[in-house]
């Protein structure tokens, strides 16, 4: 029995974890800090306290290094099931089950698919979901960016760096991203790009060949050895939707954003999988928030 388990291993868990351990707690992380998307997000420059940025695995290792410090426990099981008894809540995991007084949802978002076909069967073999983890695989290769945003616009800086060609195939009008990025991508000799475009389909034998689109009605294909989506983030919302949670009209699980808790007594909820500014000083605030509303619930 635990008084607190927090599902979810990102910055919003890591810090819920922190404040609760420290409030004296016994509290138990479940989640992979090594599959958040903080730790696959690379170099961050608008995190506080770092003037010169601080890659996104070593901000993970430290905040669950700070975490444990204080006590609290961290297991790379992944959640199952949670289902509410009369005053706690049983997790299930596929080794194990645990229980807890009070529990927060911190399982962030994953990344939007095209949803084309070739993209799931080409997947790790030419289609990636994180530059920081795939880039490297293709240094002086030509790769594709697909997506728009900032999420594309460090794509696109950061694989101009390791491969021959980069290209952007957007949806969009433009590539609408923070100034400092645009002005970098100003500078690329090696980038270019498509805006109007509809992705079609994803073509390879073993490996990626090309990508297949369309600009209006007319299809265009374009030679790529790798093809990178940046389309934004979905919520992971799978335990939330089976706990009967309340959610909101874009599929983020509803809060009070005053104290982050959910329409079920004992269930709080912090970071991406509740929508807003999808940030890391977001997420610490918010799982910050969620970790005293767990204290002063329990007393």
């Amino acid at each position: 029995m635990h008084d607190v388990v927090i599902v979810g291993a990102g910055p919003a868990g890591l810090t819920a974890a922190m404040y609760c351990a420290r409030g004296g707690k016994k509290t138990l992380v479940l989640g992979n800090i090594y599959s958040s998307q903080q730790s696959m997000g690379g170099l961050y420059e608008n995190y506080p306290g770092f003037p010169d940025g601080i890659q996104g695995i070593e901000l993970s290792d430290r905040m669950l290094a700070q975490a444990q410090k204080y006590g609290a426990e961290y297991q790379e099981d992944q959640v199952e099931k949670i289902v509410p008894l009369r005053d706690t809540f049983r997790l299930k995991t596929e080794n194990w089950q645990y229980e807890a007084r009070a529990v927060i949802l911190a399982m962030g978002a994953s990344h939007r698919t095209i949803g084309v076909p070739g993209e799931k069967e080409l997947t790790t073999r030419g289609v990636s979901y994180c530059v920081h983890c795939d880039g490297a695989l293709f240094r002086g290769k030509a790769v594709a960016i697909v997506g728009y945003g900032n999420g594309a616009a460090r794509a696109i800086l950061y694989l101009a760096n390791i491969a021959e060609k980069v290209h952007l195939l957007s949806s969009r009008d433009k590539l609408v991203a923070e100034p400092v990025y645009l002005d970098r991508i100003k500078k690329l000799t090696n980038y270019t790009s498509t805006f109007g475009a509809e992705i079609t389909e994803i073509l390879g034998d073993q490996f990626v060949t090309s990508v297949e689109y369309k600009v209006g009605n007319t299809p265009r294909s374009l030679k790529a050895d790798g093809v990178f989506v940046e389309m934004g983030m979905q919520p992971n919302t799978e335990l939330a939707t089976a706990l009967g949670l309340e959610m909101t009209p874009g599929g983020f699980v509803k809060v009070n954003r005053l104290n982050q808790e959910t329409s079920m007594p004992g269930i709080f909820a912090a970071g991406d999988l509740t929508g807003g500014r999808l940030q890391v000083a977001t997420a610490v605030g918010s799982g910050a928030s969620a970790a005293i509303s767990a204290l002063q619930y329990l007393g």
